[in-house]
Parts: C-alpha cells; sequence; structure tokens
C-alpha cells in the first residue's frame, strides 16, 4: 500500500516540487539556486562492494518528497526523503526562501532508507503529518515504517 500511494504522491509532488524550485516568468521556468532557497538537500547514493548496482538492483530507485503546509501558516513546506542521507523537512518562509527544521522538529528519519512519504492528517487534528515507507536494509527492524505525527509548535 505504501508503495502504491508513494507513486502517487511522488508524481503530484514532483510537479508541486519543481514549481517550489521555479519561478514562472514569461512562459518560462527560471531556475532558483540553493543560495537563494535555501533548500540543499541531495539524496546521495554512496555505493561500495557490498551495496552497489550488481548486488541491490533498485539502489537508484531514490527517495521522495512529500508537500504541505505543516506550520498551518497558508505555504507550501516541503520533505524529503534520503536513502542513505537523513531526510529533512523545510518549512516555507515566503518569497521562495525556505528554513531546515529538521533537527528542531526530530523527523530526520532516524537512519532508515527512506523510500517515499505520504502527507496525511492521519488524527484529524487539522494538522499535516508525515508518513515515511523504509525499506531497502535486509534487518526487518530496520525496514519499519515511520510516522511522524504533528504536533503543531513548541509552546513557550
Amino acid at each position: 500500500m505504501c508503495r502504491y500511494s508513494s507513486i502517487r504522491n511522488i508524481l503530484f509532488v514532483l510537479f508541486i516540487a519543481t514549481a517550489a524550485g521555479c519561478v514562472r516568468e514569461k512562459g518560462k521556468f527560471v531556475r532558483l539556486p540553493p543560495s537563494t532557497t535555501n533548500i540543499d538537500f541531495t539524496n546521495k547514493i554512496f555505493e561500495d562492494d557490498s551495496i552497489n548496482i550488481f548486488d541491490f538492483a533498485n539502489i537508484y530507485n531514490g527517495g521522495g518528497v512529500g508537500v504541505g503546509d505543516f506550520n498551518n501558516d497558508g505555504l507550501q513546506d516541503l520533505y524529503f526523503t534520503g536513502n542513505m542521507v537523513p531526510n529533512k523537512l523545510y518549512l516555507n518562509r515566503g518569497n521562495m526562501k525556505f528554513e531546515d527544521v529538521t533537527a528542531a522538529s526530530h523527523t530526520d528519519g532516524g537512519g532508515v532508507w527512506s523510500r517515499g512519504v505520504a502527507v496525511v492528517d492521519i488524527n484529524n487534528d487539522g494538522r499535516l503529518d508525515l508518513y515515511v515507507c523504509a525499506t531497502a536494509k535486509y534487518n526487518p527492524k530496520d525496514r519499519v515504517n515511520i510516522l511522524y505525527v504533528n504536533q503543531g509548535p513548541d509552546k513557550k
């Protein structure tokens, strides 16, 4: 089930993520560099003698992207899943500027091989949650999916 919902979400998210990284100008897209957007996520794959295309045919079937307004400010935020790198959550601060809030939100994936993400308000509290699909590792304990339930902003 995670695979099919992830595929559907990835297709939708690819369009949104592309639009989030570009500004439409006279029928053209303009590429915005990480120095402008503050988005610097890269799903790097590190091959070695035990993890490579010959031993793991799906090594390059990468992570996913989730788009949603996670802090309910009216702006679309981005969540990237990584295979061999930590996942990242970026809050949209407006004017195509994003802030990496992964550490504060505790949403880095905990070292699992993240294959995709579904964005859903699982508990119907008005805040979007994240369901991360974990896969690829040999130990079944390392393939347990992750549900991040959005608790809202910290109370000060």
